[in-house]
């Protein structure tokens, strides 16, 4: 894969949900069995960066497309993002999750300080660029 699945930029997580594996992936891949410590822990973070991620696709064809004339334009608009930001993002598929500090596992940030940790998690996704 020579592009990254996800980045993270603004607080906000963009993802191509069809390049991310599955959690079982993931802790197969990291070596982690479930129940246990490590197993939970990635499961956590697993969880904080892909659980509840919002389509962009389907959110503006069944909220938003009398508002807006293309979903690049409501990506710009409503996310504020830039314009080729936003047609990068239409055209790939990718899926949207905003993130906020004062979220219960606001504390599973404070991983991404440990490198090593940081780069397995990541390679085991496809990928993972943090450009806050």
């Amino acid at each position: 894969m020579s592009e990254p699945s996800c980045y993270v930029k603004d607080g906000k997580i963009f993802l191509r949900r069809k390049d991310i594996p599955r959690k079982s992936q993931v802790m197969k891949k990291l070596g982690v069995k479930k129940n246990t410590f490590a197993g939970n822990m990635i499961s956590r973070v697993y969880d904080y960066y892909f659980d509840g991620v919002l389509n962009l696709r389907k959110e503006y064809r069944t909220y938003y497309r009398k508002e807006f004339s293309s979903v690049e334009e409501f990506i710009e608009e409503h996310f504020n993002i830039e314009h080729n930001e936003a047609i990068k993002l239409a055209a790939d598929d990718y899926s949207i999750k905003g993130y906020s500090y004062r979220s219960i596992e606001s504390n599973i940030e404070t991983l991404n300080f440990d490198e090593s940790f940081k780069k397995a998690f990541s390679e085991a996704v496809g990928g993972l660029a943090d450009e806050d």
